[in-house]
């Protein structure tokens, strides 16, 4: 008898452990990130492409993909935008006209807006190319717990390249970031999880 207290001691013990887990995993991400520690104030303000004011406020009730990265990046940035191409193709008109790519520039020195513009016209999807200065790009950078690192390089003409967060903040309709998507997930599964918001 007392053998088999212990024993479903033990599996009601196991099964509170198991939905505790489950618990802190509907809050954190796979990296352990905690979703709410993310940008709680849902704004920022940067300057676009055109070089007009941008605030993330101004765009409540369309849902935003943000990415940090250059244009001289010679594999992560246009890998990830082209997959974000994929994406777009996936998902339906209206979607796709509610969906919003926000590519922050970690390289504003060589990154101008109609360098910034040109670019992201490569890749056939809703993006809108956003600078500043180095403190103002920081002050965005650190809101979503991001980071990057300016690597000098001889082996290449560029002078100099950079190591930086590679994901993508998937952005709800009221500002609050949703989601982290990784290099390694797939179009198909992206598509789908954008449809549900």
């Amino acid at each position: 008898m007392f053998v088999a207290n212990k024993i479903i001691f033990l599996i009601v013990l196991l099964g509170v452990c198991f939905s505790w887990v489950g618990c802190e995993s509907q809050e954190k991400t796979s990296t352990g990130m905690d979703l709410g520690v993310i940008n709680p104030q849902r704004d920022f303000t940067l300057h676009d492409q055109d070089g007009k004011i941008f605030h993330l406020k101004d765009h409540r009730g369309e849902v935003i993909l943000l990415f940090f990265g250059y244009t001289s990046c010679p594999d992560v940035c246009p890998t990830t935008l082209s997959k974000l191409a994929r994406v777009y193709s996936l998902l339906g008109m209206g979607t796709r006209q509610k969906l919003l790519t926000l590519f922050v520039t970690i390289d504003p020195q060589r990154d101008t807006p109609q360098k910034l513009k040109e670019y992201l016209q490569y890749f056939n999807i809703n993006a809108v190319g956003l600078s500043g200065t180095k403190q103002e790009i920081d002050k965005v950078v650190d809101a979503y717990k991001a980071m990057y690192e300016k690597v000098d390089t001889n082996s290449s003409a560029l002078g100099y390249m950079f190591d930086h967060t590679d994901y993508l903040y998937l952005i709800d309709k009221e500002g609050k970031t949703s989601y982290l998507f990784h290099p390694e997930d797939k179009a198909q599964d992206m598509a789908q999880i954008i449809k549900g918001l």
